[in-house]
């Protein structure tokens, strides 16, 4: 029994289980966040930082391959996703699974 596309898009077998899952997930990160006085931008910069960090220890020329690779990566993804979840959102997916 199928309530729709987008419950199966998005939210797998039960939507409200899995939004009630994101909130509490949302508010415990952001919860944790804040108690150390993080930003989500802070976090992210960590993050690439961290990895731009191992990728220097691999060696200047992997490194430097690998590091715009994981640039070009993200840069896409920017454009990629948010179109990606629109189209899905407004029934451009197959549906197929």
């Amino acid at each position: 029994m199928s309530d729709g596309p987008v419950k199966s898009r998005f939210a797998g077998t039960d939507p409200r289980r899995t939004a009630i899952q994101l909130i509490i997930a949302s508010v415990l990160v952001g919860a944790f966040l804040a108690f150390w006085g993080i930003s989500p931008a802070e976090f992210w910069r960590g993050i690439f930082d961290f990895l731009r960090g191992i990728l220097g220890w691999l060696g200047d020329s992997v490194g430097e391959i690998l590091m715009n690779l994981l640039t070009y990566l993200l840069f896409g993804a920017a454009i990629v996703v948010p179109v990606w979840l629109i189209s899905r959102a407004l029934g451009g997916g197959s549906g197929r699974r």
